[in-house]
């Protein structure tokens, strides 16, 4: 058993679904709840105290290299130290077997990206646990993990089959591009998020500001944005017995014809975003945060 600020880790023993052979891997037997003093980057990457916790979500099997969220591994009654040990892999390479096995399965490009994501944020763990975070080969470890998040998240973005959050996977997207460099293009992603991300509005516009003045480094969340995204507050709604009506909304005035703003201002037509040359700085106004409430939402991992 590892213990990590207050982070558990004790090995397991798991079954590979591809050839069934049993192996020990470790697994996250406590992990503590988020607060709002949590680290968390502009990426939503939750910083971890080392990047043997994040390794711990990929079991690769010894046998035929399968490798997998651990969750898709069913538990074995072996004792670990009875069985073969997963290979010992560079950490943050883990992901990248996973990418290779989920090309090879041909699982969803949305799969793929979300293991790219945890590739680049082991290997900037493993960086700053080992003190080289601002090294060249840091830069340029993030540079291939961001460029591979993005290839895989552009494919998923293309297939209009999948219903999720794309407003989020559009922010993701664009904050990946911004890291790397690709002012422009971030911005025309950033410029269509809107309040159906469940992000707040200011974190939004700070990443298109930082977009237009072409700054590409990490960005630090403060406690309060931490806590909007991830521990927002219930809504409390009031309660009615059966012999009162509660109150009813007003009606709407009609939307106008097309082309002219709605009565809720919104535009009736919502074409693709301004391209950044036509805007100021490239940063895009997105009426959909207009009335923005911050709707309560579970995290995914």
């Amino acid at each position: 058993m590892l213990v990590i600020e207050n982070f558990v880790l004790r090995p397991e023993s798991v079954i590979c679904p591809e050839c069934n052979t049993v192996f020990a891997t470790p697994n996250i037997a406590r992990m503590p709840n988020m607060t709002r003093d949590s680290k968390v980057e502009a990426d939503l990457h939750r910083v971890l105290p080392d990047p043997i916790i994040r390794a711990s979500f990929v079991a690769i099997c010894p046998a035929c290299i399968y490798a997998w969220w651990f969750s898709a591994f069913a538990s074995h009654y072996i004792i670990p130290d009875l069985v073969p040990d997963t290979p010992d892999v560079e950490l943050s390479k883990k992901f990248a077997h996973a990418v290779l096995t989920g090309r090879k399965n041909g699982s969803h490009s949305l799969d793929r990206s979300t293991l790219a994501l945890n590739g680049a944020w082991c290997s900037r763990e493993q960086h700053t646990v080992a003190g080289t975070l601002n090294s060249p080969e840091s830069h340029a470890d993030n540079t291939r993990w961001l460029t591979l998040a993005a290839q895989e998240l552009d494919e998923a973005l293309r297939d209009e089959e999948w219903t999720g959050n794309r407003n989020r996977y559009m922010y993701i997207m664009g904050e990946i591009l911004r890291q790397l460099g690709d002012f422009d293009t971030s911005l025309v992603y950033l410029n269509q998020v809107d309040r159906r991300s469940l992000l707040p509005k200011q974190l939004v516009d700070h990443q298109k500001q930082m977009a237009a003045a072409h700054q590409s480094q990490t960005v630090t969340l403060p406690p309060h944005l931490v806590e909007e995204i991830f521990l927002p507050k219930r809504v409390q709604q009031p309660t009615y017995t059966k012999y009162e009506i509660p109150p009813q909304p007003a009606r709407q005035a009609p939307p106008q014809a097309q082309g002219i703003p709605s009565a809720q201002g919104i535009p009736s037509t919502q074409g693709y975003p301004t391209p950044p040359g036509n805007r100021p700085n490239g940063i895009q106004q997105n009426l959909q945060y207009e009335g923005y409430i911050n709707i309560p939402h579970i995290l995914s991992a």
